[in-house]
Formats: C-alpha cells, sequence, structure tokens
C-alpha cells in the first residue's frame, strides 16, 4: 500500500506543482506561501481515497486526478489557517506559514517582532484564502478530464456544502471547546466536532470517487452513501489516532509539537476520558498542567502516566480500532478488487500510523 500511496502522491504532486493558478499571485513571497504546504509534503491520504474510491467501482483514475489534487489544496488551506488558530510553529518538521512569513517582515521590511508576527498571520490567512479558490479551480477542471459537467458542477456544490460549511463548523467548535471549559463538554460533543473538523473531507473525498467512477451527480445513490460512511468512520478514528499521538507521539515523527493540545486546553475525548476516570487528587495534579506555555519532557510524561493508568489511552485507541473495523466491514461489502485492498490497507495504516 505504501508504494501505492508513493504513486499517488508523485502524480499528485505533478498535477499541483504544473497548475499555473497560483503563477499570478502578488507579491511573489505571498506566492511562495500559497504554493507552500501544497507542494512540499504531506502523506497524499485525501487524493489516494478519491482515487481509489473511483476505482473500487470501476471508474477511470484518470478521470479523477484534477478532483485528487483540488482536496489536497483543499485540505492544506485548513491547515494554513489552523496553524495561524491554534499558535503552532512547526508544521511537518518546518515552521508553519505565518512563522515563515514573520521572518520574511523581519528580514526584508526590519519590522519589530510584534508588527511581524501581525504580518505573517495577515499573510498567512490570505495564502489560506487563495489555496481555496485555487482548490475549486482545480475541482472545476474535472470537466476537461471526462468528468461529465453536471458531476463536476455537483462536486463543487457538494464541496461547499458539505465541506466548506461542515469543516469550518468543525473548527469553530474546536476553538469554542477550550472556553467552555473540560467540565461542560461531553464526549458527543468532541465526536460530532471530530466528524465535522476531519471526517467531512474524507467523506466527500470517497464520495467525489465513487460519483466520478459511476458517472452519477446523485450523492444519495446507496453505492454513494455507502462510501461516505466507510470515509467518515476512518475519519474519525484517524483523528482520534491524531489526538492519541498529539500526546505519545515522536516529535521527530510526527513532524509537529507534542502537547500543543495541553498548551489550548483542547478537550480531546482522551483528555475527557482522563478526567473522568482519575481520583480526585490525580485530577488536580493534571488539571494544574494543562494551559502552560511550554511542557517539560517530565511534564509530558506526567501526562502520559496519568492517560495511560487511567485507562483514557486504551478508551481511545480501542474507540479507534472499533471504528476502523466498522470502516472495514463496509469495504467488504463491495466486489473484490485491487482498490478495495488499498483502501482496507489504507484504513489499517490510519489507526496504525506513527506520523
Amino acid at each position: 500500500m505504501l508504494n501505492e500511496l508513493s504513486n499517488v502522491a508523485a502524480l499528485i504532486d505533478a498535477e499541483i506543482e504544473n497548475d499555473a493558478f497560483p503563477s499570478a499571485v502578488k507579491p511573489e513571497y505571498l506566492r511562495l506561501a500559497v504554493r507552500d504546504y501544497p507542494c512540499h509534503g504531506g502523506k497524499r491520504l485525501r487524493p489516494a481515497l478519491l482515487l481509489w474510491s473511483c476505482g473500487l467501482v470501476d471508474g477511470e483514475i484518470d478521470h479523477a486526478i484534477s478532483a485528487a489534487a483540488a482536496v489536497e489544496i483543499y485540505h492544506n488551506w485548513t491547515l494554513v489557517h489552523d496553524d495561524i488558530i491554534d499558535n503552532d510553529i512547526v508544521r511537518r518538521g518546518a515552521p508553519t506559514a505565518h512563522v515563515q512569513l514573520a521572518a520574511h517582515a523581519v528580514k526584508y521590511f526590519g519590522t519589530d517582532l510584534v508588527v511581524a508576527d501581525k504580518f505573517g498571520r495577515d499573510f498567512a490567512i490570505l495564502a489560506g484564502d487563495i489555496q481555496q479558490g485555487w482548490a475549486i479551480n482545480m475541482l472545476l477542471k474535472s470537466a476537461e478530464r471526462g468528468v461529465p459537467a453536471l458531476v463536476t458542477l455537483a462536486l463543487c456544490r457538494r464541496m461547499q456544502e458539505l465541506v466548506n460549511r461542515e469543516l469550518i463548523s468543525g473548527e469553530a467548535l474546536d476553538v469554542e471547546f477550550p472556553l467552555r471549559g473540560w467540565r461542560n463538554i461531553g464526549s458527543d460533543d468532541v465526536m460530532r466536532m471530530l466528524y465535522l473538523k476531519t471526517g467531512a473531507l474524507l467523506r466527500f473525498c470517497a464520495e467525489a470517487g465513487a460519483a466520478i467512477g459511476t458517472g452519477t451527480h446523485d450523492f444519495s445513490e446507496p453505492v454513494i452513501t455507502a462510501l461516505g460512511e466507510f470515509a467518515s468512520s476512518a475519519g474519525i478514528a484517524f483523528q482520534l489516532r491524531d489526538d492519541w499521538l498529539g500526546i505519545f507521539g515522536d516529535f521527530d515523527k510526527f513532524g509537529k509539537s507534542i502537547g500543543a493540545d495541553l498548551a489550548e486546553a483542547k478537550p480531546t475525548i482522551m483528555l475527557l476520558k482522563t478526567f473522568e476516570l482519575l481520583e480526585e487528587a490525580d485530577r488536580k495534579k493534571l488539571e494544574s498542567i494543562i494551559g502552560l506555555k511550554e511542557y517539560t519532557t517530565g511534564q509530558i510524561e506526567t501526562v502520559q502516566n496519568l492517560m495511560r493508568g487511567s485507562g483514557a489511552e486504551k478508551y481511545v485507541l480501542d474507540k479507534s480500532a472499533e471504528l476502523s473495523a466498522k470502516a472495514s466491514s463496509i469495504l467488504r461489502q463491495f466486489d473484490d478488487n485491487r482498490y478495495r485492498q488499498l483502501l482496507l490497507d489504507l484504513n489499517d495504516f490510519l489507526v496504525s500510523r506513527e506520523k
């Protein structure tokens, strides 16, 4: 599966790299920021999901390449904005977009750090806005690859109705949760947020691949809804794994800060479950560690021990495995072909990855 994923990555890399949409963006440093995340790095999981869903229903993979590149570009604008909201300074082992742009302001305009920080955030927001337009433009090119016009238009509408609206709503809930306080948030609230923030785009990828493969613009078709359910389940399993990696992962593999969710007091399911299961003394100990600006190795180890000892870590990993099993059972309803196996392998990868 990893070799096939590499092949997808090479295909999507070339499609994005050779697309002329960003070439007219001014000034140059904004153009470079627009191209940065989409052109450098990323596992290309979402394009693979779209392409392999198309293949699963015996569709022509070539017809789906523009759509696959579009979802990757779309995913990356959300990362640019997410990094600003989360105050993240590292993405894929390199400085985040707003940090790079702030450094540009200091180097070329001689600004102080306060002005540079605002400049970096402002221009990163603009870069993400342009990337969203780039994604829609790329998706519209599906019509030039043999996708019927009605299907292409339906895909664009579906991206706005399902993905844009729901994904941003999920991000809004994620931002709101810390203000409500962990005592006022339930695991059902967090699961809903995870579906909106992560599952909606993955659902779209599977549905889009199936729609292109079957040539239909009716997203209520059973084949399309089944693949959407597969992707939603896999997506939430993926996010639960991501939350686990945010505490128990290896920085060098994970590519972003370990403990960032703790610093922002994000009520992940693992954190909520830990509070629920701990005795009062340990609960107070954990509460005293949440929301710090920086974390020592010892503090991270304390949190790890509390989460592991309480059983919360096991709960989250088991829940992720349960959702992954549901996703697999949906896939097994389809006829066996190489793309079904690739999707099954991808589903397994999502809940066992280390980065």
